[in-house]
Order: structure tokens, then sequence, then C-alpha cells
């Protein structure tokens, strides 16, 4: 019973360390967020933390799977954390979130009567320094539950 008790409390350090590790590697990549806000989130992949690490990625998804981190900007999920980007014709990175949030503004701050098609706010975008294809633009107006151009258009 005494190495029995002894591997679970080893199996539960283990546990421990590990999710600790994970996320000071999260904290690392993830520090423009946590210092200036969610416009400053980065992209961040499982592989990477898992690289950082030195775990398997599927280690690390299991590490971040139902957890929470408090943090100044308030709680959020650890899985929250992992966003994928694009890069512009600068070389910044800019997370998907940001490009959504983005995209949101133009439609926001558009002429009611003449309202901007997705091409248009592709070449927004385009002019802005950052490539998305037309359908890329589409889809996250529909996640974002915008109407097309056509259904926005106020007479």
């Amino acid at each position: 019973n005494v190495r029995s008790a002894r591997w679970l409390i080893d199996a539960i350090e283990q546990r421990r360390s590990t999710l600790q590790r994970v996320v000071e590697s999260i904290v690392k990549f993830q520090r423009p967020f946590l210092d200036l806000g969610p416009d400053h989130l980065q992209p961040l992949k499982m592989q990477q933390v898992a690289d950082d690490v030195g775990l398997h990625v599927g280690t690390v998804s299991r590490a971040v799977d139902d957890k929470y981190a408090e943090t100044p900007r308030g709680i959020f999920a650890l899985r929250g954390f992992f966003t994928g980007g694009t890069e512009t014709a600068d070389g910044e990175v800019v997370a998907w979130d940001n490009i959504r949030k983005r995209m949101k503004e133009m439609v926001d701050a558009e002429d009611k009567q003449n309202p901007l098609s997705d091409e248009e706010i592709v070449d927004r975008f385009k002019a802005e320094g950052v490539e998305l294809a037309r359908r890329t633009v589409a889809k996250y107006r529909k996640q974002l539950g915008i109407a097309s151009s056509r259904k926005r258009k106020q007479f």
C-alpha cells in the first residue's frame, strides 16, 4: 500500500510539474497579450510549446484541456492562447482573432447605404499588408454573424 501511495504521489507531482512548465512556456510566448491586452495575442501552436518544454504535442494538449489561468486581463482557458495567424507584407505576425476584430471594425464603420463587399474587405486588408482570400473573409464574416453586403444595405 505504501508503494501504491508513493506511486500516486509521484504521478500527481509529475502532472503538476508538466502543467507548470507548459503554463510558463505559454506565458513566455504570450507576454505581449498579458502586458498590453487582447490586440496583442500572438499566433501560437501547441507544437511550439511542446518543443519549448520538451514534451509531445499530445501531452501539451491533454495538459491544457479544461484548464484556466487567472491573468491580469481576466480568466482565460489555456487552450485559448493557441491561435493561428498570418504574416503581413512587412513581416509582422497577426493572429486570426485580430483579423476578425479588424474586419468587424471595418464593417461597423462602413457606409450603410453602400456596404463593403467581401472583395472590398480583401482589398482593404491588402492595403494594410495582409493577404486574405475572399472565401476567408466570407468565412470570418459568417463566424462573426455579419450578413452579406446585400443584406446589410440600408436605404
